[in-house]
């Protein structure tokens, strides 16, 4: 055991010289070993120990002598004990969630408690190949992508280290049994309750009595693969978005339509999970996210998690065709699309617009040509720039216009709408105004002041993105074309 345990250790990085640690122990079988193998390597790494136990009281007196056994073997290790009492009863009352999830988030806190008393950099969790594969089953069972199915992690942000993620149950018995060592068995482990304990109890020794009796190592095996190839999409979706300059968890994230359908739909999806969970956690507080604490739990701050569905809902939405489309989703997301772009923002109160705008609701920019104009209140540039009149030009983009030049009546703005705003829509004699063609495109009124428009002395030229004016297109005359490009 202690040969893996060292592999896996440096395998992952997890341990460098002179780490202070504290390794959660329960008294389980598993934590008496993690505790023992740290302290078995703590010469070679020249480590720190202190062991933490949390009694949650939920079982009395036997909560009570799992305290006590842990005190005890820490002493005879020669090894400080950090304990604490907690009422998990009365926590429950208070706070909504699972009991997992109460007594997860409680360990989790005291963990992190303890870890700054001590000065530690890093968390030791016990958690074993055994573990790991009943995860696997379990987000299996509930459908997960491969963010679920690539199990525990070894470790996870440079802080929580599981050095017996390689290590199977039987093994750590043998090694238990070998260095006279005792442990205590948690009754609630017997119980068929949750589903972690029937997957354990009755579904895995199925599984390995009928179809393979080394399920566990194969899906140890299987997780590490995902868990490589997740990460390669995951660093593959950051340079996506950087490229986009999409950088950090926003509000009110843009994308042009027509570049998200460009990349494999494996990467269309993660991108837009990724956009939904960084707007949803756009308003929350910056807090680290909670570690998988028992038995492989995933933890974090979403206060609803975005899954499959809602992924499933933002790309038929765009593969619909349609200019235009609003979805509303957990955590109160709006995804809007509008034309080629997809809007992904936070839901406003009544009569706000979703996008920010400026001072009194307005904004307006000069324009210069060639140049770029940077619309802050809507986190979007347009580029100005002259191009040769060519067959090539691609007229049918919504996220860009060609124009004119000499058509043009200076100077030119970029502001959004004003009362009495008319626009002559390409195609058509009279003009119109510019609220009834909002009407018709069935755009919200809260929505009609984060719509930019181009606006000469004589009327608007551009509802950007959406309508190009009449008077401004382009003809066999034309000697100078203006393109204006959303970016």
């Amino acid at each position: 055991m202690l040969k893996k345990v060292k592999e896996t250790i440096e395998k992952h990085n997890m341990l460098d010289i002179g780490d202070r640690i504290v390794a959660a122990v329960s008294g389980g079988p598993d934590s008496v070993a993690l505790l023992k193998a740290l302290t078995v390597i703590s010469e070679e790494y020249k480590l720190s120990l202190t062991a933490a136990h949390l009694n949650h009281g939920l079982r009395g007196e036997e909560s009570d002598g799992e305290e006590t056994f842990v005190r005890r073997l820490s002493k005879s290790m020669g090894i400080a004990c950090e304990t604490e009492y907690i009422d998990i009863s009365a926590l429950i009352k208070r706070k909504s969630g699972s009991v997992e999830d109460i007594c997860r988030n409680a360990r989790y806190k005291f963990l992190e408690k303890a870890r700054k008393k001590y000065k530690a950099n890093k968390i030791a969790l016990g958690h074993t190949l055994n573990d790991q594969a009943e995860t696997v089953v379990m987000k299996f069972l509930r459908g997960s992508g491969m963010r679920g199915l690539r199990g525990i992690l070894p470790v996870r942000d440079e802080i929580y280290i599981r050095p017996l993620i390689a290590v199977g149950r039987d093994e750590i018995l043998s090694f238990l049994r070998k260095e006279g060592l005792k442990y205590v068995v948690d009754s609630s482990n017997i119980e068929d309750l949750y589903l972690r304990n029937r997957i354990r109890n009755r579904l895995i020794p199925a599984l390995k009595e009928n179809y393979n009796p080394r399920l566990e190592e194969n899906l140890g095996h299987m997780a590490d693969i995902i868990r490589s190839e997740n990460d390669y999409i995951g660093s593959t979706v950051e340079n996506v978005l950087t490229t986009w300059g999409i950088n950090g968890n926003k509000d009110n994230i843009l994308i042009k339509i027509p570049e998200l359908v460009k990349l494999h739909e494996a990467l269309q999806r993660r991108v837009i999970k990724r956009l939904l969970e960084d707007c949803s956690r756009s308003h929350k507080p910056r807090i680290p996210p909670l570690p998988p604490f028992s038995k492989g739990g995933q933890g974090g701050f979403l206060s609803k998690p975005i899954g499959y569905q809602h992924v499933k809902s933002v790309m038929d939405m765009i593969a619909g065709g349609g200019p235009n489309a609003a979805l509303n989703l957990p955590s109160g997301l709006e995804v809007r699309r509008e034309c080629d772009r997809l809007q992904i923002s936070k839901k406003q109160k009544r009569g706000q617009p979703s996008a920010p705008v400026g001072e009194n609701g307005e904004f307006c920019y000069a324009v210069e040509i060639p140049g770029r104009v940077e619309i802050k209140e809507l986190g979007i540039k347009a580029d100005f720039a002259f191009v040769d009149k060519t067959p090539a030009l691609n007229f049918d983009a919504a996220h860009s216009a060609f124009m004119d030049y000499e058509k043009i009546s200076f100077p030119l703005a970029v502001r959004n709408i004003r009362p009495g705003d008319r626009i002559q829509p390409l195609g058509m004699e009279g003009t119109k105004k510019i609220n009834t063609l909002f009407i018709d495109q069935k755009i919200p009124e809260n929505r009609r002041k984060a719509i930019p428009l181009l606006v000469d002395q004589k009327s608007v030229l551009w509802i950007m993105g959406i309508r190009l004016c009449e008077r401004a297109r382009i003809t066999d005359k034309t000697r100078k074309t203006l393109m204006v490009e959303i970016v």
